[in-house]
């Protein structure tokens, strides 16, 4: 396994940057609740939080860091040749229709199906680690990361369920 999502946090300067690094890894990355912590710990460091003043744009800076890394590690469930349209989709709901007709196109409803049900899995395998954080922040933080995903995953549900696929 490759180095912590923590020191790959420090030593990257922006948000975008860290993205890149972490789909660079391609899911090789320890991500239980301890490690978890540990992103948390460094990106409050890095942004912390206040009970007055409070700056919105660090919050959800936060959750996106979580999704990052949940994202990456969610699409380990799926073929490789569809982890790319399923990073974009479950980090974009805007681009899920789109996304489905065209993998519907290459690889049928059937796989399709197939990959909701993996990708929902690993999201409650992911959650598991998560509610093992204790009260605080840096649970926040992934709970309001995860939550985003989960609601994407409902609008591809029903978008399989439909028929507009």
């Amino acid at each position: 396994m490759s180095a912590s999502l923590a020191e790959l946090f420090r030593r990257e300067s922006d948000p975008e940057s860290f993205r890149r690094a972490v789909i660079a890894l391609g899911g090789d990355f320890p991500f239980g609740s301890a490690d978890m912590i540990e992103l948390g710990a460094v990106y409050f460091e890095r942004y912390p939080d206040r009970t007055q003043g409070r700056d919105a744009a660090e919050v959800r800076l936060g959750y996106a860091l979580a999704r990052v890394a949940l994202i990456e590690k969610t699409v380990l469930a799926v073929d490789p040749a569809r982890r790319d349209a399923y990073r974009t989709v479950l980090d974009d709901v805007v681009k899920v229709g789109p996304t489905l007709e065209a993998l519907l196109a290459s690889c049928g409803r059937a796989a399709l199906q197939a990959d909701h049900r993996a990708l929902a899995a690993a999201l409650t395998a992911l959650k598991a680690a998560i509610d093992d954080i204790p009260k605080g922040l840096i649970k926040e933080r992934f709970v309001g990361g995860i939550s985003n995903i989960f609601n994407i995953m409902y609008v591809i549900d029903m978008k399989l369920r439909g028929p507009l696929l």
